[in-house]
């Protein structure tokens, strides 16, 4: 783990970060010795003797160096979740312009995530980073993820030049400074959104913005920017609102639904996620044993009951942005519902005729919307 930027709100002053941005690097311990090696190679590759830093790789060859290390760090076998704070939207004058209070606030968005999904984590983080940041980590640790029989939390402090995944950690976030803080070209854009889609868990933004990362392409399929907006809008309302409670079902639910906005906001036009994407997403993020059947009735049903908005089809299901994404779940609900509907109806009508009108599979007051519907369907 790694950040950039400072604590410091007044971005008018020199030298002042306008984002804060930390990012974690998670792998299972089973993959730490060959991603050290596949890591290490970079290293002796593109540094030599020296430790792998994003200070020390120069922006006048138009990042045409920062895009081929990008380009080998995306074969490697690991996944990123980032943090990053806009300082210019936030208020001056309430609890984040003092230190201990931002960052806590960004332990809260980053550790919850990371922590509350895995059994036990350890990390790693530069002991040359921001004291108050380091000491902020140990203390979050300490009075959340306090060792037990079943949980071991804990955090080291080593030199970036003796980790060469904290050095990977320092590259990572050291490129998202330089997107946010609009330093990149369109050719570091592109290898940054190749690194987010096959890398990334998720990168939150604070404040959140309910709007693509990218301007999207409007020549490949029918954009709408309400269309998507307000579905991003209603998802993110949804994710603020939840992300504090503890109880598995809705931190799954929570989970599936920023990774369906994740892939929303990098490319509106990328398509549907299959449900079993979304449950890899859920193992990577520590979920084990989620259904396929979960996914639709646990998750996907609940999620739309509280007012978010998916849509689906045979691919799988995504925060729609077009007309077409929007017609794609009112042909899937016509496909499931009508003919469910029409052979209940077959069968309700032949006990209605076979008794002569004494057996009906409706009678009573129950079902007041269903028998209305039938009706409608009779005529």
């Amino acid at each position: 783990m790694d950040e950039s930027g400072n604590t410091d709100l007044d971005t008018s002053k020199l030298d002042v970060s306008k984002y804060f941005i930390v990012c974690a690097v998670v792998i299972d311990d089973v993959q730490f010795d060959s991603l050290v090696q596949g890591v290490e190679a970079i290293r002796e590759k593109y540094f030599q003797i020296g430790e792998i830093k994003s200070s020390s790789v120069r922006d006048r060859d138009g990042h045409a160096r920062r895009i081929k290390i990008l380009d080998s760090i995306l074969e490697l076998d690991f996944k990123f979740y980032a943090v990053a704070i806009e300082k210019d939207s936030l208020s001056r004058d309430g609890g984040l312009q003092y230190k201990k209070s931002f960052l806590k606030f960004i332990n809260g968005l980053l550790y919850k995530q990371l922590f509350e999904n895995f059994p036990s984590i350890l990390v790693f983080a530069d002991e040359h980073g921001g004291d108050e940041f380091k000491l902020s980590i140990r203390k979050y640790i300490e009075n959340n993820h306090k060792p037990d029989l079943f949980w071991e939390s804990e955090l080291n402090l080593v030199s970036s030049k003796d980790n060469v995944l904290v050095q990977l950690a320092d590259f990572l976030v050291g490129t998202l400074a330089k997107v946010y803080e609009g330093k990149s070209n369109p050719a570091l854009l592109e290898s940054y959104r190749s690194l987010l889609k096959s890398k990334a868990l998720d990168v939150k933004e604070w404040p959140t913005k309910y709007q693509a990362y990218f301007e999207p392409d409007k020549t490949t399929k029918e954009y709408d920017r309400f269309i998507h907006s307000h579905a991003l809008y209603k998802a993110e309302i949804y994710i603020e609102k939840y992300r504090e409670y503890n109880d598995e079902e809705t931190r799954i639910q929570v989970c599936v639904l920023s990774h369906l906005v994740f892939n929303s906001r990098l490319s509106s036009d990328d398509g549907y996620i299959a449900t079993k994407g979304l449950l890899e997403h859920l193992q990577n993020c520590g979920f084990r044993g989620v259904s396929e059947y979960a996914i639709r009735s646990q998750i996907v049903s609940k999620l739309r009951d509280k007012d978010v908005i998916i849509a689906s089809c045979h691919q799988g299901y995504k925060i729609p942005s077009s007309y077409s994404d929007l017609y794609d779940f009112v042909e899937r609900v016509n496909s499931l519902v009508l003919p469910l509907l029409e052979r209940f109806n077959k069968a309700r009508n032949s006990y209605l005729v076979a008794s002569k009108g004494d057996i009906d599979l409706l009678k009573g007051p129950k079902y007041p919307e269903l028998v209305e519907f039938l009706h409608i369907l009779n005529k």
